[in-house]
């Protein structure tokens, strides 16, 4: 399976010519890793503004980023633009976005729902972007003209091609540890299908130095088919400087643990959120279930409320079911311990002997969304002293 696995890679690493990527592997029919033209576009252009508006989320003016190759030789390359009257005003632009969304998400996620630059235009014209609100959508329409005039004034093109080494070989890291078999076999678990899954690798991301230190963020692209579950990645290894982007040969995604949290777990969310979303109020009759002692073991992973605590259980839930439904128990066995045991997810070994009746009954449950209710029904017959009996166990 690796063997075959680096034959594919031989022969799909490469430019893309698609509409999405700059450079693309092909894991699956469905499955697509790639970088954004856009994306880096933006990111490049976001260094520069940050000199004139201090900071955005992880990109700060006085920081150094060294250990990352990307954000450090394109803000050389591009730097000459810094005081251009159109870097200005985007970056005056890039504010107004900061201090209405606090986040640059938004204009993450606006950005791969178009045409990849120079093209104009959204990326399937007949199918309408979801509205945020009018002064939202009109800076992002704003600094995404902008931002295709930057493309081909400062030739971003050129720098991506002179990487073009570099970001083959992230794409090579990050492709060796994504569990393409679990894709398909979330569907078959779920009993639902989405017409593609996208992974974009951003090393042009800025993210602070340190061990531990990435980002990942689950853009809503539409598409004629319905909507493409996705993610972005940030680069998550610190590296050390070289002379320039041929000295390179680790590029800061070798990080499997990392890789399976930002892409299947991720995405396991896509199955996940929409369906259960509709049962949060009845959920919250349970809320007595998340207990002083269970929140404590929760809080250092950042799992704060029932809601959330319910849908992490449900995703990692599906990962382990999805694992032994494909026949890969030691993959079953490994989420396992990483959930249960590190996450503290300690109500799965309860819910997995009570979704073998699902697993059992597909002919009267064909999807999980069709089986939510009998879960939800049995959330109700938990009580406080079972869950906190459960924390004391694991």
């Amino acid at each position: 399976m690796k063997l075959l696995k680096a034959c594919v890679l031989a022969v799909l690493l490469a430019p893309a010519t698609g509409l999405r990527a700059q450079y693309r592997v092909k894991l699956s029919p469905k499955v697509n890793l790639e970088t954004s033209v856009n994306l880096e576009t933006y990111f490049f252009v976001e260094k520069l503004a940050v000199e004139h508006i201090g900071n955005y989320v992880f990109d700060n003016k006085d920081s150094n980023y060294d250990h990352q190759p990307i954000v450090r030789f394109a803000f050389q390359y591009f730097r000459r633009y810094t005081d251009s009257t159109y870097v200005l005003k985007m970056a005056e632009t890039i504010r107004a976005l900061r201090d209405h969304y606090y986040d640059n998400g938004p204009i993450m996620n606006y950005l791969l729902n178009q045409k990849p630059f120079p093209v104009a235009g959204p990326l399937y014209p007949q199918v309408a972007l979801p509205a945020t609100d009018r002064k939202g959508d009109s800076l992002l329409v704003a600094l995404t003209a902008e931002l295709r005039k930057f493309y081909v004034r400062a030739r971003v093109g050129a720098f991506l091609k002179s990487g073009a080494a570099f970001y083959k070989g992230a794409l090579g890291e990050v492709a060796k540890d994504i569990d393409v078999p679990s894709f398909r076999g979330l569907e078959q678990w779920f009993g639902q299908s989405f017409p593609a899954y996208r992974i974009y690798l951003v090393p042009s991301m800025p993210i602070t130095a340190g061990e531990d230190s990435y980002r990942g963020y689950g853009p809503g692209i539409v598409s004629p088919s319905g909507p493409v579950p996705a993610m972005i990645m940030s680069s998550s290894k610190m590296l050390p400087l070289q002379q320039n982007l041929s000295g390179y040969h680790h590029y800061g995604f070798d990080n499997p643990g990392v890789t399976h949290m930002l892409t299947k777990h991720e995405i396991g969310h896509s199955f996940v959120n929409p369906i259960l979303e509709k049962y949060f109020d009845e959920l919250d009759r349970d809320s007595a279930l998340f207990t002083p002692k269970f929140k404590a073991a929760l809080a250092p992973v950042y799992i704060n409320s029932w809601r959330i605590c319910i849908i992490e259980h449900l995703v990692r839930l599906g990962e382990i079911r999805t694992a032994l439904s494909i026949g890969n128990t030691i993959e079953a066995e490994r989420l396992r311990k990483v959930h249960i045991g590190e996450y503290k997810c300690v109500l799965i070994p309860l819910m997995e002997a009570e979704i073998v009746k699902y697993e059992k009954n597909r002919s009267r449950y064909p999807t999980f969304e069709s089986y939510l209710p009998e879960l939800v029904a049995w959330f109700h017959q938990l009580t406080p002293e079972k869950v906190d009996q459960q924390v004391d166990l694991w």
